[in-house]
């Protein structure tokens, strides 16, 4: 098939067509597990008998780029999550991608119409949020959808089989006898190991955004890296986040000190999350999160006025 320029661009510089595959010394997982645990081994030695601590790379964000006072509503069971029509629509973009890099070249609005139909008969919140719009917002979200997808398939050239495209990859590792486990879904992992050179690096994973870039987008896609090396043993070559807005992508090769850096976030993070469980208050950052917070009719530094 052959590709417009916006797709070739993507095939070469994204894709890494043409880029080299580096292998990583097979100690490398263990050596990321001791740096993890002597960095973070007093607070994990303090955890109560079958106490664990779970880490994402959203409560990575809320600690170390947002603020910790949501991270302790989180934690402490306070919700945090209310559906709005902007979420359900990156839900129904991230469904509609899944299902087009794996099933038939649908046109985009029917795409997002049938995405929309599975996720209401297996998401009861997402079915109970669009059971309240009315019929703009819903036909709003079938073309938000529908757009982002276009946008989607203009950037990325078709997704070959051969490249064992996998959306939504759900991984886990747990490390310190269990006591700590971190945990993430990749938007979209392609390439699949060499079997005959299982020390190289073959996987690339992406992540979908739409709006304006953050900096906080590059520190995710390192703490999936960290997250698929103790998984797998090899950290993918290459992680990236695409802009479906403007098609552009920030790539960043995975390297020795890119994993040991995010090691040491994950093992900060393990540290303030005890704190946060004990006596310590959470420092306050106020920001846009304000708007999705719990506290925020209480909290002192809010953005955003209660009920807004």
């Amino acid at each position: 098939m052959e590709l417009t320029p916006v797709q070739e661009r993507t095939l070469v510089e994204l894709l890494g067509r043409d880029h080299p595959r580096p292998s990583f010394p097979r100690e490398l997982p263990e050596r990321l597990v001791t740096l993890i645990e002597r960095q973070a081994g007093g607070a994990l030695d303090s955890l109560r008998e079958g106490e664990q601590v779970w880490i994402s790379k959203t409560g990575l964000a809320d600690l170390h780029a947002r603020c910790e006072g949501m991270y302790q509503a989180r934690i402490m069971g306070e919700n945090v999550f209310e559906m709005n029509l902007p979420l359900a629509v990156g839900k129904v973009v991230h469904r509609a991608i899944e299902t087009d890099v794996i099933g038939p070249r649908l046109p985009e609005p029917e795409l997002a119409e049938k995405a929309i139909e599975r996720m209401r008969r297996s998401d009861p919140e997402f079915d109970r949020f669009v059971g309240t719009l009315d019929p703009v917002d819903a036909a709003w979200l079938i073309s938000e959808g529908a757009r982002r997808l276009a946008l989607f398939r203009a950037t990325m050239p078709p997704l070959k089989k051969q490249w064992a495209p996998i959306p939504e990859l759900r991984i886990k590792a747990e490390v310190a006898r269990g006591r700590l486990v971190l945990s993430g879904a990749i938007d979209l992992c392609l390439f699949r190991p060499d079997e005959s050179a299982p020390a190289q690096a073959t996987r690339l994973f992406v992540e979908l955004k739409t709006g304006a870039s953050r900096a906080e987008f590059a520190d995710d896609l390192r703490f999936y890296a960290l997250l698929a090396t103790l998984r797998f043993g090899v950290p993918p070559f290459r992680v990236a986040t695409l802009l479906l807005d403007d098609g552009s992508y920030r790539p960043e090769d995975v390297t020795e000190d890119v994993l040991e850096a995010a090691a040491r976030r994950v093992a900060a993070a393990v540290e303030r999350h005890v704190e946060l469980l004990g006596n310590r208050q959470p420092t306050l950052r106020p920001g846009a999160w304000c708007r999705w917070c719990p506290r925020t009719a209480t909290c002192p530094e809010a953005l955003v006025p209660a009920g807004s």
